[in-house]
């Protein structure tokens, strides 16, 4: 994760929010993230979005859609601005 994710990642301790990494730095470490996606029940979002880099989705497991994409363009304000909304359910 870069510095505003694990920014907000701190700041969202102990609520109902997962970060959760995808290295595609090598073929292991691919088959790695392919693996945990499928654990994570995210195979088909995974399958769609992979290798792609430099974002993070909000994710909503209930439903299994995609609630916003967030981008390194964006601070950490916006990033948990966007994950209170989700978690709001907005």
């Amino acid at each position: 994760m870069g510095p505003i994710a694990k920014e907000v990642a701190a700041s969202f301790e102990g609520k109902s929010v997962r970060f959760v990494t995808f290295d595609f730095t090598s073929s292991e470490t691919k088959a790695k993230a392919r693996a945990d996606a499928e654990a994570l029940g995210v195979a088909g979002t995974y399958a769609k979005t992979a290798p792609d880099s430099g974002f993070a989705l909000v994710y909503n497991t209930k439903t299994q859609a995609i609630v916003t994409k967030l981008t390194a363009g964006q601070d950490a304000a916006q990033w948990g601005g966007e994950l209170d909304k989700a978690l709001a359910g907005g």
